[in-house]
């Protein structure tokens, strides 16, 4: 019998028989896993806490069959104030969904882990620039798992002369100005832009957090990655997509 102890911060909770949980969890030693809680769903369950959507805590698991099963668990941080703001809320189920629907089961990504509990932790905090911080989760989101865009040298020449350059998501980054006529697609990009994003990558999202960047800057690289997630990311078919664009399309209206 396996029994592990780690931390983890729940993606998906899904109502099973009368008391019972079907949990999603993203770990620190296992990766992705599914695991039931049995009775969480009743009032005085000491798991109750710990097994809501968001909910950052330490799980005791025991191995049975293809599944775990929840034992015991310590809350660490439960996120709730994320539940209390519908903007927020969207954003937050936004970027668990991502993690949910493109990482595999049970490989570890110890990165990704932390991005994802200090993003939350921006997103439970007052005073921030939503669009921003799930734009920078959203490019380390990419470099974690494979697909980082190339922003530091022509993606086609290597030059490092980022002057006049433009973005080519087919190409997967940068294209500078003596390669751009070979391409088609072209995006234009501000090189502000450009260096915002190699920043994005060298630096933690919390270090992220109290950069200044404009208004301007911000919508240019929240198309960009828009598209670009587009283009590597099957991310279609989320709901929570459909919210932020509402909400981003009703602030653009104001």
């Amino acid at each position: 019998m396996v029994i592990v102890n780690t931390q983890g911060i729940v993606l998906r909770a899904v109502k099973y028989k009368e008391n019972d949980l079907i949990l999603t969890i993203f770990t620190r030693k296992l990766g992705k896993i599914s695991a039931i809680a049995k009775g969480a769903r009743r009032t005085k369950s000491a798991l109750l806490s710990s097994c809501q959507v968001f909910a950052y805590s330490t799980f005791t698991l025991k191995k049975q069959g293809n599944m775990y099963r929840v034992t015991q668990t310590e809350i660490i941080k439960s996120f709730y104030e994320i539940s209390y703001d519908l903007d927020i809320f969207s954003y937050a189920t936004y970027i668990i969904q991502l993690i949910d629907y493109n990482v595999e089961d049970e490989v570890t990504n110890n990165r990704l882990f932390i991005l994802l509990a200090q993003t939350l932790y921006l997103l439970a905090k007052e005073e921030i620039d939503i669009v921003f911080i799930k734009d920078v989760f959203e490019l380390k989101f990419l470099e974690y798992i494979g697909f980082q865009p190339i922003v530091t040298r022509c993606s086609n020449c290597g030059s490092k002369n980022l002057n006049n350059s433009v973005f080519n998501i087919y190409e997967g980054g940068v294209i500078c100005e003596n390669c751009r006529e070979l391409f088609d697609y072209n995006m234009k990009i501000d090189l502000t832009t450009i260096r915002l994003m190699e920043y994005i990558l060298n630096n933690d999202i919390l270090t992220c957090n109290k950069a200044k960047v404009s208004k301007y800057i911000v919508k240019e690289l929240d198309i960009l990655l828009k598209r670009y997630l587009n283009q590597y990311i099957d991310n279609r078919g989320f709901k929570s997509l459909n919210l932020i664009e509402s909400i981003e399309n009703k602030k653009g209206a104001e």
